[in-house]
């Protein structure tokens, strides 16, 4: 015989209520899916993750070769002409672009003033990545928001930038009698230093 069933329980129909087979798993998973669903997560993963690695580590790559581009535009720039250019950086909005002291468009017999160079193009560090350190001729940039501006005689600092990522990390250096940053960490880097030929007694060298 069947136990009796509690009224509270018992079917209007006159039916006696099946019940729920032994080992069921209703309103849950058993251990074994539970496994297997792990087991999938992890391999999915191991497969994953290394792609979107290589991925960031690329981004930041192709971002520390244009900021050498733009050190290599501003030296170029500098030696080329007559007027004063500034290697500006906002932590911010990640943007290291080159500024000119040029003519005021609406006032050209006013004095010259900053403006974003339009002859270059700024550089947009890529999420995760800014400039940790910059310096100009060892004096340290604090804020987040600075500009390394060349002399109005027409000489310029010497500039160290440390830029750093998720995943990379470059010193670059740009002196201030180079056409062209090095990085300090790139193994090929040769590192020249400034010679006085008069002092070293070899004004007649060939060089």
């Amino acid at each position: 015989m069947n136990p009796p069933i509690p009224s509270a329980h018992r079917p209007t129909d006159g039916t006696t209520p099946r019940r729920p087979l032994r080992g069921s798993s209703l309103g849950g998973f058993s251990l074994i899916e539970v496994i297997v669903v792990c087991t999938m997560l992890a391999v999915i993963a191991v497969a994953v993750i290394p792609k979107v690695v290589v991925v960031q580590r690329q981004r930041e790559e192709k971002a520390i070769v244009q900021v050498e581009d733009l050190l290599r535009m501003y030296a170029f720039r500098n030696a080329s002409g007559t007027q004063q250019l500034a290697l500006a950086y906002d932590r911010r909005t990640g943007e290291i672009a080159l500024w000119i002291k040029d003519l005021n468009p609406t006032d050209p017999e006013g004095p010259r003033i900053w403006q974003q160079d339009r002859l270059s193009t700024p550089v947009e560090l890529p999420d995760g990545m800014w400039i940790d350190f910059a310096a100009a001729d060892g004096a340290p940039m604090l804020d987040d928001a600075w500009s390394i501006a060349t002399n109005p005689d027409g000489s310029r600092p010497r500039i160290e930038l440390e830029v750093k990522g998720e995943e990379k990390t470059a010193n670059l250096v740009l002196e201030n009698y180079s056409a062209a940053p090095r990085r300090l960490d790139d193994p090929r880097a040769v590192i020249r230093e400034a010679i006085d030929l008069d002092a070293a007694g070899g004004m007649f060298d060939r060089w």
